[in-house]
């Protein structure tokens, strides 16, 4: 569980999302596609890995049954529907604490308009729940899993509760039930230089290759928790190192999935890394 201070957490309401994001991302056939990105107000998640700062912005008890349509409608009120939704609930989302079963009709219904929809999970959360909300989408639907290394010693200090084995079988799983898979790793831990950091990234996305990823996006890594008292030990990642890494993962990726790296927490005007970003998505393997 959670060991993090509960005054850590913001207030939120349960009416509204605390982020709405409107966003583009690459197709996974060379375009790119319009995306909303609903970050609903939630219960904390249980599994409590060790850098993970979520839990900040979610409620202090179960989430209410009824206000996750509430938020999303108050998401997309003034937005087109069209493109992709995503709907990240700092959790998972077949954890029925953080979105109640009784929801999911509700929920699947305000997909109408959209192409896919994405959500996060872990594998110990609800497959046969995830079964019964698929079946009543008119989308496809995409679960995204923060692999985030196979570096063996991190995923087990990051109190993943989950193995490479373990994310495997998930993986194998999703694909058996028609689901797309979208896989997050995280760019650097404490106490590894930039170049180790480049060189766990390129083996752990070529894991996610390997395990049928449609899209991967690498997130450098940031102080969040504190990563137990190790935060200050994390490898300092300048925008032309992490322009290099993206050039190197998508040779690697060689068009078989869409490889990204998560600037939200960057500053984007800092050497126009966003600019850089697009370009890098739009040529071609070496």
């Amino acid at each position: 569980m959670l060991t993090t201070p509960a005054t850590s957490r913001q207030k939120l309401s349960h009416h509204t999302p605390y982020l709405v994001l409107d966003e583009t991302e690459p197709n996974g056939e060379g375009g790119q596609v319009e995306t909303t990105t609903v970050f609903l107000t939630a219960s904390p998640c249980p599994i409590g890995c060790r850098m993970c700062d979520l839990h900040r912005h979610t409620l202090p008890g179960p989430t209410p049954e009824g206000v996750v349509a509430e938020q999303i409608d108050a998401a997309l009120a003034k937005r087109p529907r069209r493109g992709w939704l995503k709907l990240y609930n700092s959790g998972n989302f077949f954890d029925p604490q953080s979105i109640p079963v009784s929801d999911y009709e509700a929920i699947a219904l305000r997909c109408e308009g959209f192409s896919r929809l994405v959500v996060e999970n872990h594998p110990r959360f609800g497959a046969e729940r995830l079964r019964r909300f698929r079946d009543r989408l008119p989308v496809q639907l995409e679960v995204a899993v923060g692999l985030e290394t196979v570096q063996p010693r991190w995923l087990n200090r990051l109190a993943k509760q989950m193995t490479r084995d373990e994310f495997d079988r998930y993986a194998r799983w999703l694909a058996g039930e028609g689901v797309d898979l979208r896989v997050f790793l995280i760019l650097g831990v404490p106490g590894v230089t930039a170049r180790e950091a480049t060189r766990w990234a390129r083996l752990s996305v070529r894991h996610a290759l390997a395990a049928s990823a449609r899209h991967i996006s690498l997130i450098p890594a940031r102080i969040g928790e504190g990563w137990s008292g190790l935060g200050d030990q994390l490898p300092s990642l300048s925008m032309d190192v992490l322009g290099e890494i993206q050039r190197a993962v998508l040779r690697d990726a060689d068009g078989r999935a869409a490889v990204t790296i998560d600037v939200w927490d960057i500053d984007r005007a800092e050497r126009g890394f966003e600019d850089l970003c697009r370009r890098n998505l739009t040529q071609q393997p070496d």
